[in-house]
């Protein structure tokens, strides 16, 4: 029992008294502030164990009260709610209106609502772009890794300790809905390649965006070909080793050359350097030779936002209202340099003139000989 505890509080969805709902509602309670926080009137929104039923609302006032139990019922077309004896303090919200609002006059909220992602990798990298893209009001999502989350990730995924042992597309699923609990997410635990094909079909739309995140040339290769079947943007963002540089590439079906036009044959190579337009991935089979290091989290996080910027034009080519932040400077293939420091990077860091550099000048090509787009002018 709290002693000079403060007036209760209960922040609740506005819809519930639109609704004039009556039933469960789930939620948490913060006892030092003697606060409740209500965001469903379901138990699915994120399986998430620390998620609770606070109350069931009823239609009428309850005969007699319990100290620190909360209660709620309706009252002169009014919900009404009560801890114990002592009245609580409404506080309703609205998704749009309070979540979003914050993004009003730079991204439209209904426009993104609509939008949809399908992210195969959820390591740092994807773990990053969904969380920001519940941010930017995306709505629905296609989580896609097969992996669980450990100790080692920790210094540069977003999840902490408490998700250590969980699927990774099901603990950034329930941090999407952290941020949007009326996001509808999805997730495969497996490798892009082993989705049945019925799931894109129902998932995908003329609104979706497919971004590879994994950690090998060949998954995106392969998301590549989704987006040349289904008609639909495609962004990959990787990086090289010690991240001291990455990569962001992105196509439009049936408008750009697609991604096995440059990484599909061997003959198809930005630099006669064959390290140079390599990426390092974390499953190589000798470690030891490739002395590989995944790179610090600001040096991720520096790239992936760049990515994430381009994902959100992207989405909105066809907006009339949106001002594009990046589309329209950057390259189809960029380069983006965190160090240019030898001691970093490398031989390979002499590429790029200064630290930050983000270099535009790649062309791209459409290949004649792609099996992919067709290599389509």
């Amino acid at each position: 029992m709290l002693k000079n505890k403060r007036q209760p509080i209960v922040h609740y969805p506005v819809h519930l008294e639109k609704d004039k709902y009556l039933g469960d509602v789930y939620g948490y309670f913060h006892l030092n502030s003697n606060e409740y926080n209500i965001i469903a009137t379901n138990n699915n929104i994120a399986n998430n164990e620390s998620c609770v039923n606070l109350v069931r609302i009823v239609k009428e006032k309850p005969l007699q009260f319990i100290d620190n139990i909360l209660y709620a019922y309706w009252e002169n077309e009014q919900i009404i709610f009560q801890q114990g004896n002592t009245l609580c303090k409404k506080q309703p919200y609205d998704l749009l209106l309070n979540i979003f609002s914050r993004n009003s006059g730079i991204l439209e909220t209904d426009f993104m609502l609509n939008k949809s992602v399908i992210i195969a990798g959820l390591g740092s990298v994807g773990s990053l772009i969904a969380l920001e893209l519940a941010r930017a009001g995306v709505g629905s999502f296609l989580l896609v890794d097969n992996d669980t989350l450990a100790y080692h990730n920790l210094c540069r995924h977003q999840l902490g300790i408490k998700d250590v042992g969980k699927f990774k597309v099901c603990a950034v699923r329930d941090q999407i809905l952290q941020i949007n609990s009326t996001a509808q997410v999805q997730t495969e635990i497996g490798i892009l390649e082993d989705v049945e094909k019925v799931k894109f079909d129902n998932f995908i739309t003329a609104n979706t965006v497919i971004i590879g995140c994994a950690d090998n040339r060949e998954g995106d290769l392969y998301a590549n070909r989704l987006s040349i079947n289904y008609k639909i943007p495609f962004i990959s963002i990787g990086f090289w080793e010690r991240a001291f540089a990455g990569e962001i590439f992105y196509s439009i079906p049936t408008k750009t050359p697609c991604y096995e036009c440059l990484f599909g044959g061997k003959e198809r190579h930005i630099s006669s350097r064959t390290s140079v337009n390599r990426r390092y991935y974390t499953n190589e089979e000798n470690l030891s030779e490739t002395r590989f290091e995944p790179g610090i989290s600001t040096d991720i996080n520096f790239i992936t936002t760049v990515g994430i910027k381009l994902i959100i034009d992207l989405m909105n080519l066809e907006n009339e209202n949106y001002i594009p932040r990046l589309f329209t400077h950057l390259s189809q293939f960029t380069l983006i340099c965190n160090s240019n420091d030898k001691r970093v990077g490398g031989d390979q860091a002499e590429i790029f003139s200064y630290p930050l550099q983000i270099t535009t000048s790649i062309k791209i090509d459409y290949n004649e000989k792609c099996s992919v787009c067709g290599g389509i002018k």
